[in-house]
């Protein structure tokens, strides 16, 4: 038991019987170590681990090496000597396996990533990776650039920017004109609106919103413009002046500037269908009329006849004029009389038919009988 017990401290092996032949001693031939096949392995072994998508570190930390693989040391055996090796012993760590490389599975939407040597810093993940808390890369794919237009597209366009300015200019610059022509006879009767407009046959209309569009004696009219013929009609001035391709107006809360320049002045613009037997006409009308003077139809009567008249029988029916036409303007624009408006009408042919001014006697008197009729 002693013996037993000895042997199971010492690690020697079971005592032999007592009678018990010894074995026979048989030295160990030396093995000759020549270099494994594989690459030996080096003091730090690199264990590969699978790769798996990860956030970039902010700092790159070196891993740390892996612990060298130590056997632990072998109990020996008092029964059996070694002998004496005549050749050198093995390096450090030779009798080690060398790491088993175990290889990741691939992953269908992360690109492959080459295996860090130990001496590599990490390896960042790709662009198109998005770690754990690490933000997602947007990747925005710049808008398709049109392709330039063809010369001639080119060509149209700058044509056509070409003739919207040349319009607005043309359209400035009759406005102005007509502008200048409504000052004109603004300034001689400010209390009346006015308009005109370039029609569409390239004619100039000149209007007033005053019984349907006469126009009252005492103006000079510029030699451009055309009035509209007599007739009754309905509507304000916008509607008397019709169809226009660029207007300009004057109301009497507006101011007049100062003219510019001086416009040429004409009496045609007054021209109407002549009436028959003017003078007849004119005493047949202020005969019996109510609100005119009794010089009115002695006028009519002397200057449709040729006979003189008296300088103070035309200043008095000048001041009878006056009269019925201060009477409008202050009634203008809403509570005008017709009435007062005929009388001021057959004044004005009488008065322009004493100054031989025929033309402008059958304009009155042509209005005359539209508004009466």
């Amino acid at each position: 038991m002693q013996s037993f017990n000895k042997g199971m401290d010492s690690g020697a092996p079971f005592s032999a019987p007592p009678n018990s032949v010894p074995h026979p001693i048989t030295p160990t031939e030396q093995v000759t170590h020549t270099s494994p096949t594989t690459p030996a392995a080096v003091v730090n072994p690199v264990v590969h681990a699978p790769v798996v998508d990860s956030p970039a570190p902010q700092v790159p930390h070196p891993e740390p090496a892996a612990a060298p693989i130590v056997t632990s040391p072998v109990a020996p055996n008092p029964g059996f000597a070694a002998p004496a090796s005549s050749t050198p012993l093995p390096t450090y760590g030779a009798d080690l396996r060398p790491p088993t490389t175990t290889t990741a599975p691939s992953l269908p939407s992360s690109s492959p990533v080459q295996a860090a040597t130990p001496s590599s810093a990490p390896v960042h993940p790709s662009s198109g990776q998005a770690g754990t808390g690490q933000p997602a890369v947007v990747r925005q794919t710049p808008a398709p650039t049109k392709p330039p237009p063809p010369p001639a597209t080119e060509a149209v366009a700058a044509t056509a920017t070409g003739a919207a300015a040349g319009a607005a200019s043309a359209d400035a610059t009759a406005r102005a004109r007509l502008q200048r022509l409504v000052n004109s006879v603004a300034r001689q009767q400010p209390r009346l609106a006015w308009a005109a407009g370039d029609r569409p046959d390239d004619t100039t209309l000149l209007t007033t919103d005053l019984a349907s569009g006469w126009i009252p004696p005492g103006i000079e009219l510029p030699a451009a413009v055309t009035l509209l013929p007599p007739a009754r009609r309905r509507g304000n001035i916008e509607a008397l002046l019709g169809e226009v391709t660029v207007a300009a107006g004057y109301t009497p809360i507006h101011h007049v500037s100062k003219p510019d320049e001086p416009i040429p002045t004409s009496p045609r613009p007054r021209q109407v269908p002549e009436i028959d037997e003017l003078g007849w006409e004119l005493g047949q009308a202020t005969q019996w009329r109510d609100g005119l003077p009794r010089l009115a139809h002695t006028l009519a009567k002397a200057a449709s006849a040729g006979t003189g008249v008296l300088d103070s029988e035309v200043d008095l029916l000048r001041q009878h004029l006056k009269d019925v036409s201060n009477k409008v303007l202050d009634s203008y624009p809403g509570n005008v009389d017709a009435h007062d408006i005929g009388n001021w009408q057959l004044l004005a042919a009488i008065d322009a038919l004493v100054t031989a001014d025929k033309a402008a006697a059958n304009y009155h008197l042509a209005w005359f009988h539209a508004c009466s009729r």
